[in-house]
């Protein structure tokens, strides 16, 4: 890698960071070249706008992702332990742009939108590799663990209630582990169990 390379890695690491940490709102231009031992005067050599930055750091891997790669169950629950489990909340927020970013790219250009919507597609695709079942119903049961992690750990994560922060991801948890489960079950048998139950 070329130095000018390895400036804008720095500068990317350093802001998507800060993104995560402060939002989009929260942090400037002057902080993020701070924090990477850099001058104002060089962001523009490597970038047009904060807002072509904010939409770089978009692109930067939930590390709970990775283990996605290894495509097994057992990874994907894995991945709702991260999100859901009794780990540290904040690292979780400041580890992953969806779950500290969502509000700030619903208000922010259409770039950086599309860049979140992109993301989302693909880390839905990776998951749905993890989750064994029905192709036509994987991706919708991928779609809904997401939402289930994403949104439980933000929720827990802004609330000042340390019990209801509690009740919330161990709510989401549940469902997102029942999800998994539900969809290793053949549709015809779910069926089939849903007429039994009805008898």
């Amino acid at each position: 890698m070329d130095r000018k390379a390895e400036t804008r890695s720095r500068i990317l690491q350093n802001a998507a960071r800060l993104f995560r940490r402060y939002g989009y709102e929260g942090i400037g231009i002057d902080e993020i070249m701070a924090a990477a031992g850099l001058t104002r005067g060089g962001f523009y050599a490597h970038f047009r706008s904060k807002q072509e930055l904010f939409h770089a750091a978009l692109a930067d891997e939930p590390e709970a992702f990775t283990p996605l790669r290894a495509d097994a169950v057992s990874a994907g629950r894995a991945l709702i332990d991260f999100y859901l489990g009794d780990g540290d909340r904040a690292r979780v927020a400041a580890s992953c742009p969806l779950v500290s970013l969502s509000p700030d790219v619903a208000r922010a250009s259409d770039g950086a939108r599309a860049a979140y919507t992109a993301r989302v597609h693909e880390l839905v695709t990776e998951l749905a590799r993890c989750i064994p079942g029905d192709a036509d119903d994987v991706r919708v049961r991928a779609l809904a663990i997401l939402a289930l992690c994403i949104g439980g750990a933000a929720m827990a994560h802004a609330v000042s209630d340390e019990p209801l922060a509690a009740a919330l991801l161990d709510a989401c948890r549940a469902r997102a582990l029942a999800t998994v489960a539900e969809s290793a079950v053949p549709r015809t048998a779910s069926r089939v169990d849903g007429a039994r139950d009805t008898q």
